[in-house]
């Protein structure tokens, strides 16, 4: 018997053992080892103080590979990068952070794009302009009496571009490969007490309301995007720098599929412009000013896209074509009905309420119409004589 105990003993003692090391493999599995995280750190290092400006895809796959193999380590990396953006004095070397970021987040798959917009969201990654020292991007470039201009421009185009960059967290790409924008639903505010709104009487109504809010938060949202890209436009001394040249290139390839979006939810538009009024108000005014924009947007697109043609380095691509919307045009797909002074539906209510009255359910013209018929008398001469009943009745010329 007392063998018997000793072997029970042994047996949970053994399980217990096997059980505290496979605890410890998870955890330390769950915490990047200090290998990975300093080679994480060596990447992004030759990354963005390469003399390439960061156009070296072969570190931002490293990168990628080295963050695949630890859960945690991506927010690791996107505090590193955060600290080397804020260190930056020089617009060169906050340019090359702000690329590394644009790169991470095309060349990464959903996953990845999706744990790196939480952690700029939470603030654990920033891609906010820094406060560097206005000097010429191009290293080892002497501008003399031009170098304020040029250290002008660098900056302005770091700071466009740490705007673009906070933008474009907003977007996600798709399975097809087209941008989209990654919209959050509101949260609900009720603490005031109150009870949430019920529901409308009309689902399909509330339902087409959705649908046409959906839509139009998409326009005005590339709207937004495309504004940030034309800003973007680099002079010929900031497109000196190869971080400049690639950061710019990824911003207009981008932009082309915006405009594509753009341009496809502009012909949705125009498809439901005869079922606009019936929508709400708030909606009809996002409605036309969407369209107002467009019709500033659209020509300073088109001539922003003829200047990049111009450049030896942007030829080659596929531009769109840009659709000038017009205020014709616009005014056109609107079709909104003229809204009713406060005075003149005031006054139109109790006519309203009597004519209701009056007429109650029944059909149209209901009411009693009186019509006033109109005697002739003739006078007969003598001679003249009545025509029997059933005599002709043409007139007869009188005889000679």
């Amino acid at each position: 018997m007392k063998v018997f105990k000793g072997k029970i003993w042994a047996a949970i003692g053994s399980l217990m053992d096997h059980a505290g090391t496979a605890s410890t493999k998870t955890s330390s599995a769950a915490v990047p080892d200090r290998a990975l995280l300093a080679d994480i750190e060596a990447a992004v290092e030759r990354c963005t103080r390469s003399a390439a400006g960061g156009d070296d895809d072969r570190h931002v796959h490293e990168i990628l590979f080295l963050v695949s193999n630890a859960p945690g380590a991506i927010t690791f990396l996107s505090r590193r990068i955060t600290a080397r953006l804020e260190a930056a004095r020089a617009p060169a070397s906050a340019l090359r952070s702000l690329l590394l970021v644009h790169r991470l987040l095309r060349a990464g798959d959903r996953y990845f794009e999706q744990d790196l917009r939480g952690l700029w969201a939470s603030r654990d990654l920033r891609v906010d302009a820094p406060r560097c020292s206005c000097s010429p991007l191009a290293a080892g470039v002497s501008y003399f009496g031009a170098g304020a201009a040029v250290a002008t421009g660098a900056c302005a185009f770091v700071h466009g571009y740490s705007a673009y960059l906070e933008e474009r967290m907003q977007w996600v790409i798709n399975q097809a490969g087209n941008l989209e924008p990654a919209r959050q639903p509101p949260p609900p505010n009720h603490d005031d007490g109150k009870p949430p709104p019920p529901p409308s009487s009309s689902s399909s109504s509330s339902s087409y309301d959705a649908d046409a809010e959906t839509l139009l938060f998409k326009l005005a949202m590339c709207q937004r995007l495309l504004d940030l890209a034309i800003q973007l436009l680099p002079d010929n001394n900031t497109s000196a720098c190869a971080a400049a040249r690639s950061a710019f290139g990824i911003v207009l390839r981008e932009s082309f599929k915006v405009y594509d979006t753009f341009a496809e939810g502009l012909d949705a538009m125009l498809l439901r412009s005869r079922s606009l009024a019936g929508l709400s108000k708030p909606l009809r005014v996002s409605a036309h000013e969407i369209l107002k924009k467009a019709c500033a947007q659209t020509p300073d697109l088109k001539e922003f896209y003829h200047k990049c043609k111009r450049s030896n380095a942007s030829k080659s691509l596929e531009y769109p074509l840009v659709r000038v919307v017009t205020p014709a045009q616009a005014a056109a797909m609107e079709m909104f009905p003229m809204p009713i002074p406060e005075e003149d539906s005031q006054e139109a209510e109790p006519e309203a309420e009597a004519e209701a009255s009056d007429g109650g359910g029944r059909p149209p013209f209901a009411r009693k119409m009186e019509t006033t018929i109109s005697t002739v008398w003739v006078e007969f001469e003598e001679d003249d004589k009545l025509i029997p009943p059933g005599d002709d009745h043409s007139l007869k010329e009188p005889k000679s």
